[in-house]
């Protein structure tokens, strides 16, 4: 059987064909299905008091063979509930996770990149950041490229941006739509790109990331 492009990097729903999106799961929900590939992660409003037993058990979760991403996970300032420096701590977990395993980190990140990038410049990970569902403009963008961070967009993106961004680091998703193929429609009319190229492109991508060797 050929092998299946990967044209979802970030969705909460399993694909009608396994192994063409990674799906995210959290530690209370994982039951992974056979051929897909997943994500699992502590979100910033999922964390709870007792954080440090979620994330042993996230731990133990992480390291399933099907499991080739880490996350979501990372801040988010609209999040009353949680303080910054408990999201903070438990961020760096992941990145801890991320690097124990060798695997990218697919980021939650709600109006505090400074703080996201300040982070990365404290703990300097080897292993691929992707801050997914980007909305983002261009100068931000560059401001999280020269950091060396990845962005993934979704149905709901930054025009100019989608077209400012290199064929060689376009990453697409559907999140929590259940259509991809809404989004490398709505990416084929701003780009003037087909779709098939794009997914060719987007599926070289993920790979590159879940391949990508340690400088």
């Amino acid at each position: 059987m050929p092998i299946p492009m990967i044209c979802d990097l970030h969705t909460h729903h399993h694909p009608a064909t396994p192994g063409t999106a990674i799906v995210q799961l959290t530690p209370d929900a994982f039951n992974p299905l056979p051929s897909h590939l997943y994500s699992v992660g502590l979100h910033p409003w999922d964390i709870r008091d007792d954080w440090r037993t979620q994330m042993a058990k996230l731990l133990v979760m992480a390291l399933h063979p099907q499991v080739v991403m880490i996350g979501e996970a990372g801040l988010d300032k609209i999040n009353d509930n949680v303080p910054m420096e408990v999201q903070a701590a438990v961020f760096r977990e992941h990145v801890r996770l991320s690097e124990l395993l060798r695997k990218p980190l697919i980021i939650h990140c709600v109006k505090a990149i400074d703080e996201l990038i300040a982070i990365r410049k404290e703990l300097k990970p080897t292993r691929p950041w992707v801050i997914h569902g980007y909305r983002g403009g261009s100068e931000q963008w560059q401001q999280l490229t020269r950091a060396g961070i990845y962005v993934s967009i979704g149905y709901r993106h930054d025009t100019p941006l989608a077209k400012a961004i290199p064929l060689p680091q376009l990453l697409l998703e559907s999140d929590e739509h259940s259509d991809i193929n809404a989004v490398y429609a709505l990416m084929s009319e701003q780009t003037g790109m087909p779709c098939s190229v794009l997914q060719q492109h987007v599926d070289a991508n993920i790979r590159h990331l879940l391949t990508q060797p340690i400088p």
